[in-house]
């Protein structure tokens, strides 16, 4: 009966348009999210932090010249100042937030220097 319900939903799965199947695996990312059991102190820690690398190919031109912070695929705060972003995921309860800057991908990187 299970292999039932899973061919009549990749079969439907596959009928979707490019945009509502990224939408539909947003969702079940989420809910696997909401799925997973809290490590590390009540920080959820995600093998390889596929959902923000994700995310930040995705927004890379939103946000040129600011810091994020995400929580999953989730935007949590964003400003030019590292500790304003940090403090502002951290009151939304966001206990390990990933911050990254985001450069312009047009411009040549600095290197570090």
């Amino acid at each position: 009966m299970a292999n039932v319900a899973y061919e009549q939903a990749l079969k439907v799965v596959r009928a979707l348009t490019p945009e509502e199947r990224q939408k539909l695996l947003r969702e079940i990312e989420a809910e696997h999210r909401k799925q997973t059991q809290p490590m590390n102190g009540g920080a959820v820690v995600r093998h390889h932090r596929e959902c923000e690398m994700r995310w930040l190919s995705e927004h890379r031109y939103e946000y040129i010249g600011q810091w994020v912070a995400l929580d999953g695929d989730r935007l949590v705060s964003h400003d030019e100042d590292l500790g304003k972003v940090y403090d502002k995921a951290r009151a939304q309860g966001v206990q390990v937030p990933f911050t990254a800057f985001m450069e312009d991908p047009d411009q040549p990187s600095m290197g570090g220097w």
